[in-house]
Formats: structure tokens, sequence, C-alpha cells
């Protein structure tokens, strides 16, 4: 009886680590890496623990394989990943990280500059994900596209915010994900010279946005004539042709009592946080929408923002706490 009663206990703990993750499987091109032998391509991540392949980021766990049919490629083994999380990542040379790839800035969490993705779902199929240069952001054979929307004037379905269709009529294919800005980014992948249909979808409902007809033809979608290099496209606010200000109105705690000085700020300014959370996102955001800075889980009761890649212009500082309230404050750089 209590070896049955222990065998139960296990199948549950392994059915349900199981059915809360995902399998994925990691590529890499290594043509120009500079790598000195092909035993030497690895990779970090922040989901090592979660798999028991030792410390998050730590070195000469990850090891991947050359393939077989083209030389330049290095897969990982599948790894079952825990879903619905977001995860950092990088390729290096070397058990001991001899070398690291320089990710590019399209490419990057905004927040470490690492690679990033999401696990969006469940499911016995392989997530593969794209075999990008090293220290690039493309493929051999497709260019890398990153898709914003600010869903900050929306209530967010309880199924997510997902863009397309692109390759898929299917509106629930491609999840996006937020840093905690209220803006939903999605990374894809598309032929060179290929042109595009898209929109945006607050759940995974077949009808999607109403797109402006200022900012579309006669598709009623988006739209890209033709991919070019790799790129972050500039965010837009959901069914509109530019960003929103201000922002959500309907959750912000306007007597939160945040500040933010000296402003104008000249060299840095501080934001103090008096609204009794524990932590704190702060994006910094150009009259262009465009995020230029972004800062995620701030635990203190005060921080600095200095004047670097800042030139002297309006700026918005859209602060988001663990309670999901949002401020936005503008900020003058002289």
């Amino acid at each position: 009886m209590f070896k049955k009663i222990i065998s139960a206990i296990l199948f549950v703990v392994l059915f349900s680590s199981i059915a809360e993750a995902k399998y994925v499987r990691f590529a890499v091109n290594m043509k120009g890496s500079g790598m000195l032998s092909s035993n030497d391509a690895y990779m970090v991540s922040t989901f090592q623990s979660e798999i028991g392949m030792g410390l998050d980021m730590a070195n000469g766990y990850l090891h991947l394989i050359q393939s077989t049919t083209d030389t330049n490629i290095y897969y990982s083994p599948v790894y079952n990943i825990p879903a619905f999380q977001e995860y950092e990542y990088f390729f290096v040379l070397g058990s001991n990280g001899y070398s690291s790839e320089n990710v590019p800035i399209e490419s990057q969490d905004p927040s470490n500059g690492l690679r990033w993705f999401y696990v969006d779902s469940l499911g016995n199929d392989t997530l593969q994900m794209p075999a990008v240069f090293y220290s690039g952001n493309n493929t051999a054979t497709d260019t890398m596209y990153r898709f914003r929307v600010n869903m900050s004037n929306e209530t967010v379905s309880a199924n997510g915010v997902y863009v397309g269709p692109f390759k898929s009529f299917n509106p629930s294919t491609y999840k996006m994900y937020s840093f905690g800005n209220g803006v939903y980014e999605y990374m894809a992948f598309f032929a060179q010279n290929s042109s595009l249909f898209y929109k945006f979808y607050n759940g995974n409902n077949a009808n999607g946005e109403t797109v402006p007809s200022n900012c579309t033809t006669i598709t009623s979608f988006r739209e890209i004539d033709s991919v070019i290099n790799a790129q972050i496209l500039p965010i837009v606010c959901f069914g509109s042709c530019v960003n929103c200000y201000p922002l959500n109105t309907t959750n912000v705690n306007k007597n939160n009592g945040i500040t933010l000085s000296p402003n104008p700020m000249s060299t840095n300014a501080t934001i103090t946080f008096n609204d009794l959370a524990s932590s704190h996102s702060v994006s910094i955001i150009d009259i262009y929408g465009r995020t230029i800075k972004y800062y995620k889980n701030i635990t203190i009761n005060s921080f600095s923002i200095d004047k670097e890649m800042m030139n002297a212009s309006c700026y918005f500082v859209q602060i988001v706490n663990d309670k999901n309230e949002q401020t936005t404050l503008k900020l003058i750089v002289e």
C-alpha cells in the first residue's frame, strides 16, 4: 500500500511537470563566429535551474550539436521548459565560455541585453527556435521583424494579445509578450523582400483590431511592402496608426505620490516611489513612441535615471508597479 501511494505521488508530480511545460529546441548558425572547435558551441540561459541543468546562466551545461546536413548549424537537445514565462539566453564558445556573442539591440531583452523568448503554450509539439547567426538577428534565409503594440488603453483579454496572420490565418498562433510596460512584443522571421499583411488581436478571436484607413490600403490590415533589414517596428496603439498618450488612466493611482526630480534634468533625475508597492518597472519613451530605456524589477524606494543616450527633448516616463498600477510622467531633458 505504501509503495502504491509513493508511486501515485511520483506520477502526479511528473504529470504536473509535463503538463505545465513546453518542448523547445534552440539553434544557431556559427558561420563567421570564430569558433575554434566543432565541439565548442554552447548556450546559457535563465531556464537552466528549471530543467535541472546547473545554475541559471552557468557555463558548460547547454551543449549544442553540429547538424549533419549543414555544418554551420548547431542544435540543442529538446528541453522541456515550464510554460507561460519569459526567459533570457545567449550563445557562447567553449564549455567555460571563452567567448560570447554580442546580441544585437533588435533581438535584446530591453532590461539586460540578452536574447529572450516566451514559452506561450503547452502541448507535445516542439517549438523550433530559428537558427539565427551568432551575434546576429537573422537566419541564413529569413529576416527578423519585432512587432510592438501598446495595449494600455484596452482591457486585455485573459487569452492574451496576438499578431498575424503571417503564414497562418489562425489568430492564436503568434502570441505576444509584455515586459510590463503595457506594450506587447513579438519577433517573427520572413523571407527577404517579401510583403506582409497583419493586425493585432486582443484575444485569440478571428476579428482583431480595426485598422484605421490612413495606415492601410484596401486590405484592412497593416502592411509592410518589402522585408528589408532586421528591425524593431515603431510602437502603435491598438487600433491606431501611432502610439497613444496619455496611457490608460482606468488603473492609474493618481495619488500614489511618485515624484520625478529635477525636471527639467541636465544630467540625471531621481524617481521616488511612494505607492507602497514592492517593485516597479520603468520605461523611458521618446516623442516617437520608441522605448529607449527599460528597467524592470526595481525594489528600492528611489531610482536614478541618467542622461546617457537621451538628447535634449521631451520624454515620457512610464511606471508600472507590481499591482499593475500605471503612472506616466513627462520628463524634459536639457
